[in-house]
């Protein structure tokens, strides 16, 4: 039994080397394969013509059902739904990994990276792919669509642009040494990144070439944002900085309470930016010198955002999420709190408005929309799995970014009939049936009528008659 032991044993040592050689031998060729397959975009014609066709189908019954109705309702006018709650799912597009960037959106169109390292274009009447490129390396927040561009950084240093209308690569560079997690800036002829390593590069956006590169001894988290000819960033050394634009060199820092992971925006007369400290800033933009600040009680990480009141037609009020999970409303002129509400979990991800409503994705599923008058929150979508990526509109849908890799279009709900009409509806739908059984029932007895009232009919007859000759005698 022992010598059986002795011997087995080897032979067991040996089948486990042996399927661990395959398994690194497969993992190798696998990621052999993908980099080989990187670099060109590849097109969804047959699937796109298929699901078109099916699409008109479904498009062709859809307007005569429409049609249908339209006739049953010629009284009714139609209404124009902007976006807003509550909503439903459009269409839902699968990727192979989470969609962390935000989606990018033209006319028709809107551009998807996710962390498997694919850019996607889908459009968005229905859905359906257009081309995908892989990139060989995993995207999170930096991806950025401007003018028929797309800038996008990965996870291991890569910066590229590719043209938006057919995936076609512009150029590409690559720090080696850096990750690009952030969502990148563009002013004019140059793109910024913020690397999480503390470097921050200034591209000429036409060839890619570097135009400047600025290191800091720290890590940095938070987006850059382009003003008045200054690139804003702030990172983990407690460091607030104010760059040239165009060189690179230090205009101005400011030193917060914590690390600087709270992206900022500014506008021509100030900058703000959150901190771990939980406060959020509000700096002079030309020298850097501290307006005012504001004490929430956690971590500031989101991007904050300006709110224009059409009422007034005035940039008033500046909007900031905080780990309290609160949203508050800001004045920018002193920091007076406006109003806060609810956001139920943690924000880390952008803002987005549109028509009369603010977007938001707190962690979790939830797609969250807030009056920005006064805070209140007006509806909620629940989606089936973690959004993981900032909202955005186009054309009165709304996109976001799921961890399981879909990507979910959402339209607003068809509003309820009126109750009158619906009253209405069921009334006139309960007199039909009653009118047809009346009718039926008289016709079937009306000879019994008949023959019981005509000689009663006939004597009134001959009476009026006869009363009337002897009138006339």
């Amino acid at each position: 039994m022992k010598r059986n032991i002795v011997l087995f044993a080897p032979i067991a040592l040996l089948l486990i080397a042996f399927v661990n050689l395959n398994a690194r031998t497969s993992a190798r060729i696998i990621h052999y394969l993908d980099q080989k397959s990187a670099g060109s975009p590849t097109y969804f014609v047959a699937a796109s013509q298929a699901q078109t066709q099916t699409h008109t189908q479904t498009q062709t019954q859809t307007q005569t059902q429409t049609q249908t109705q339209t006739e049953s309702q010629s009284q009714s006018q139609p209404q124009t739904l902007y976006i807003g709650f509550p909503v439903e799912v459009k269409w839902k597009y699968r990727t192979n990994s989470p969609i962390i960037a935000q989606p990018q959106t033209d006319s028709t169109t809107v551009y998807v990276a996710t962390k498997g390292g694919y850019i996607h274009r889908v459009k968005q009447e229905d859905g359906t792919g257009v081309w995908k490129f892989n990139l060989g390396d995993g995207v999170e927040d930096a991806f950025l669509l401007n003018n028929g561009v797309l800038y996008v950084g990965t996870q291991r240093g890569f910066l590229f642009a590719f043209r938006s209308d057919n995936g076609k690569q512009i150029w590409a560079q690559r720090l080696p040494e850096e990750s690009f997690l952030t969502f990148p800036a563009i002013n004019g002829n140059y793109v910024y990144f913020v690397g999480v390593h503390g470097t921050i590069v200034c591209l000429n956006a036409e060839d890619g070439n570097f135009i400047w590169k600025f290191k800091v001894n720290a890590d940095c988290l938070t987006a850059p944002f382009v003003q008045n000819g200054l690139v804003f960033a702030g990172c983990n050394d407690r460091n607030f900085y104010a760059l040239d634009a165009k060189a690179g060199f230090v205009k101005w820092k400011y030193i917060a309470g914590a690390e600087v992971a709270g992206s900022p925006i500014a506008n021509n007369e100030y900058v703000f930016f959150g901190s771990d400290d939980g406060y959020f800033y509000c700096l002079w933009i030309n020298n850097g010198k501290e307006k005012w600040r504001f004490k929430s009680r956690g971590s500031i990480r989101a991007t904050p955002m300006f709110y224009y009141n059409e009422r007034r037609r005035k940039t008033e009020d500046i909007l900031v999420a905080s780990f309290d999970n609160f949203l508050y409303d800001l004045k920018i002129g002193d920091g007076f709190r406006y109003w806060l509400t609810g956001t139920t979990a943690r924000v880390s991800t952008r803002m987005h408005f549109d028509r009369a409503l603010i977007f938001m994705t707190p962690f979790g599923p939830n797609v969250f929309g807030f009056d920005p008058h006064d805070g209140e929150r007006v509806g909620n979508f629940g989606a089936s799995s973690r959004v993981r990526s900032s909202p955005n509109t186009a054309n009165d849908l709304l996109f976001v970014g799921l961890n399981d890799g879909r990507l979910l279009c959402l339209k607003r709900q068809l509003p309820a009939a009126p109750q009158e009409e619906q009253t209405q509806t069921a009334i006139t739908s309960a007199v039909q049936p009653q009118s047809q059984s009346q009718t039926s029932e008289e016709t079937q007895t009306a000879p019994e009528v008949d023959q019981a009232h005509t000689p009663e009919v006939q004597t009134q007859t001959q009476t009026h008659s006869q009363s009337q000759t002897q009138t006339k005698g």
